[in-house]
This record gives structure tokens, C-alpha cells and sequence, in this order.
């Protein structure tokens, strides 16, 4: 996919179900459809109070969504036949599997890949392996890494904090040498990110924290406050 017609490509980090601030950010960055792309990285839905709304508002903007590891765990749950379950715990999309038209978000989900690629950059959910080709990664690799070590593999047990990441692990982006810039979302405990060749843009907005998006072309970040009201999960 090329980035031609367009003048810039904004690159959204996990938004979570929260529309309002998605709705404040994109008026922050003067987003316009008919000028830009919009890129969100993954985690579009799950947390937070309005995730239909963050369908439809992406849906009517003519964003290009990629998978992230809740997508992929509604999905999963779904076609599973465990949603009755996953419904039971409060932090789960109860607005969108109620919806009539749970099906056709369903569907539209379905047809997201789990990475895409440009001009000078690259976006995914989680991160990079250190040896794969892009095309050869598991695509559970892509939206779950971390941390990994030297050769791909992921840490058995591990809490998610920096200060206790196991011996022989590094964050991903640590072991990446690409030319091409890589935008990312799903590490809230990193926060805002940046090396030369990676922007990670999960703040955890759906934690009280901002929501942060990355101008491509001006390389430049745009963050608004984020749900003030948490969930209590």
C-alpha cells in the first residue's frame, strides 16, 4: 500500500474503546479525511465505555485499522462459542456483542491485518522479531512481543514491568536495526516511546493516561488526555 494522495498518515497508539478523547485527539491534530490516513495500532476496542462508537467513528473516517491482541481475543472467544463467559468480566466489549449489528464489526475486524507497510515505515500491534522476515512472523508474535530475546523467544513468566524483565530478555525494539520507522501500541507500562527507528504510542489512555498519535511526514506527536473515568479492573 502506497501513502500517494495523501499528505500525511497519523498513527493512532490503543485507543480501547474511549471515543471522546479519539474524537478530542483527532481534533487536536486537525485530522482531515480527505487529506490523511488513519492508522490505529491495534487494541481499537475492549476497556473502555464506548467501543461501538470507536467502530462507527473509524468506520466513517475510512481508517485503517490493524489487529491487536484484544481484537484477536474477541474474535477468538466468538468463533469459540465462550463469549457467554467473556462476558461475565467487566472490562469486556458488553456494547458491542449486545449491538444488532455485532456481526457486520465482527466481520469488518476480521478482515484487519495484522501489520501494514509504507513508504519508510511500518506499523504493528506489539513489535518485531529479531530474526523473521515480517511476511514469516506469527502473527501472534506480532501482537503480543514485548520483550523477547536475541533469537525470538518470549519470556514464560513474566509481570509486565520494566524493572523485572528476565535475564537474556530485552524490549523488541532493543534488537531492531531496520531502516524503516516502526509505529506500535501495546506496552501501557512503557508509556510514549521513542528510539530513532520506533515510536511506541500506547500511553494507556484507557487508564486515566493520554492518548498519544505520531504526524508521519512532520514526525511530530500529539497526545489529549485520556478516559477519566477508568475502568476498575
Amino acid at each position: 500500500m502506497t501513502d500517494s494522495g495523501h499528505d500525511d498518515i497519523l498513527f493512532v497508539g490503543d485507543i480501547q474503546g474511549c471515543r471522546e478523547p479519539l474524537e478530542r485527539l483527532l481534533r487536536a491534530a486537525h485530522y482531515h479525511p480527505d487529506r490523511h490516513r488513519l492508522i490505529p495500532l491495534g487494541d481499537t476496542i475492549n476497556r473502555g465505555p464506548d467501543n461501538l462508537g470507536v467502530l462507527q467513528l473509524m468506520r466513517s473516517l475510512g481508517a485503517e485499522p490493524i489487529v491487536g491482541n484484544h481484537e484477536t481475543k474477541l474474535l477468538e472467544v466468538v468463533d469459540g462459542g465462550q463469549e457467554s463467559a467473556w462476558l461475565t468480566r467487566r472490562s469486556k466489549p458488553d456494547d458491542l456483542l449486545q449491538s444488532p449489528q455485532r456481526d457486520a464489526w465482527l466481520d469488518w475486524m476480521r478482515q484487519w491485518p495484522h501489520w501494514r507497510r509504507g513508504d519508510g515505515w511500518i506499523a504493528v500491534h506489539g513489535g518485531l522479531h529479531p530474526l523473521l522476515a515480517l511476511e514469516e512472523t506469527p502473527p501472534e508474535f506480532l501482537v503480543t512481543v514485548r520483550v523477547c530475546d536475541p533469537y525470538g523467544n518470549l519470556p514464560s513468566d513474566w509481570d509486565g514491568h520494566a524493572a523485572t524483565i528476565p535475564t537474556r530478555f530485552r524490549p523488541w525494539h532493543e534488537f531492531y536495526a531496520g531502516r524503516e520507522v516502526v509505529a506500535y501500541g501495546h506496552w501501557a507500562r512503557q508509556g510514549l516511546h521513542h528510539t530513532h527507528n520506533t515510536r511506541g504510542l500506547d500511553s494507556g489512555c484507557v487508564y486515566g493516561e493520554e492518548l498519544s498519535a505520531w504526524w508521519l511526514r512532520r514526525d511530530h506527536i500529539v497526545q489529549v488526555t485520556g478516559q477519566q473515568q477508568p475502568p476498575h479492573i
